[in-house]
């Protein structure tokens, strides 16, 4: 029981952790856009540096994108599964259809109260 208590406790305290870190991140990935942003609209004009700054997060954007979807587990195989019925002719899906419906029906009409 100490034991998962501590490995809870450092769990938390790592995502504490990486939360501020992220939090920190972003906030210095700010300053350096606005930073960016101001540079390019002195040299040339706030349209161009709008510009830039939006194509650079785009690309990494798609970079990101592509990075997180190429480690992609493989899908899971599920074990073939027998049909809940044996059929003793071809498949019909239209009279399985029609068998479906006339036991809902039945069944709704063993549910409903009985007429006076």
């Amino acid at each position: 029981m100490i034991d998962l208590r501590s490995r809870a406790r450092l769990a938390a305290r790592a995502a504490a952790f990486s939360a501020v870190g992220v939090v920190f991140a972003l906030t210095g990935l700010a300053f350096l856009t606005v930073a960016l942003w101001l540079a390019l609209a002195i040299y040339d004009s706030a349209l161009l540096a709008s510009a830039v700054v939006g194509v650079l997060y785009l690309v990494l954007g798609l970079i990101f994108l592509m990075i997180g979807g190429r480690g992609k587990a493989p899908p899971v195989q599920m074990p073939q599964q027998q049909a809940p019925f044996a059929t003793d002719g071809p498949y019909d899906p239209f009279l399985r259809m029609a068998e479906a419906f006339a036991v809902g029906m039945a069944a709704g009409r063993s549910a409903r109260r009985p007429r006076r």
